[in-house]
């Protein structure tokens, strides 16, 4: 009885000392989000200009996998390294109607360091039920131009590295990391997009903007998929 109380007290105090030890570590909870930086408005989906202010976005989602921070203090970590700390795939919800959303990805022990940059890649999910709007994509937009719907997809699996030069250090306890899409930028990070200049080729009634669509508008999916990269930020909130 004696042996059993004594081992019990001890693998009780073996607990503790691992709960304490986890709280001592260094964490990254990792967040995206999406935002508009245009001055109109903290949370719409709008934009601003002649040609694109009619313009409004009332979904945006991505699926992504595979993320990996490098730590400036380890010569050992890299980008390229295999030690990912968020597998996935994820799909990601970032606006709902015309609110802005920001989504937890979740929390990873790290070593202490000076973290700069992430990566992860851009993701198709083909395991998601075919009804799914990110099914066998990995950029996913849907809103009106001029009051007549439009759907955007791309099905990329190119990589994002996103960082921030100051660094962010990470000396036990919790860090957040976030990355931010600016959606007021989508239209002319890289390249200026007029988006009513696309079209509804097959005159089905929705404005269909796919690597592969039917509307004629290809050249105008590869320019959005491109901005939305250039737009990501790493901030630290």
């Amino acid at each position: 009885m004696k042996h059993s109380f004594l081992f019990a007290m001890l693998i009780s105090l073996f607990i503790v000392g691992c709960s304490n030890d986890d709280g001592d570590d260094g964490r990254i909870r990792l967040k995206v989000s999406a935002t508009n930086s245009n001055g109109t408005s903290a949370k719409t989906a709008s934009f601003t200009g002649k040609n694109n202010e009619n313009v409004i976005f009332t979904d945006f989602r991505i699926s992504i996998r595979d993320v990996v921070f490098k730590n400036d203090d380890d010569p050992n970590s890299n980008l390229d390294t295999d030690e990912i700390q968020f597998r996935g795939p994820y799909q990601i919800d970032l606006l709902d109607g015309g609110d802005a959303l920001t989504q937890t990805i979740g929390d990873v022990v790290v070593p202490d360091g000076i973290y700069k940059e992430l990566r992860f890649k851009f993701h198709k999910d083909e395991d998601l039920p075919t009804t799914d709007k990110l099914f066998d994509k990995s950029i996913y937009i849907e809103g009106t131009i001029d009051g007549q719907p439009f759907v955007f997809w791309h099905d990329t699996s190119e990589n994002l590295d996103v960082g921030r030069s100051t660094g962010v250090e990470v000396v036990g306890g919790m860090v957040n990391f976030t990355v931010e899409f600016d959606m007021s930028q989508f239209l002319g990070s890289l390249k200026q997009i007029d988006l009513t200049q696309a079209i509804d080729g097959n005159e089905n009634g929705i404005i269909e903007i796919f690597p592969n669509d039917e509307d004629g508008n290809q050249e105008i999916a590869k320019d959005l998929k491109d901005n939305i990269k250039e737009t990501a930020d790493l901030i630290d909130k």
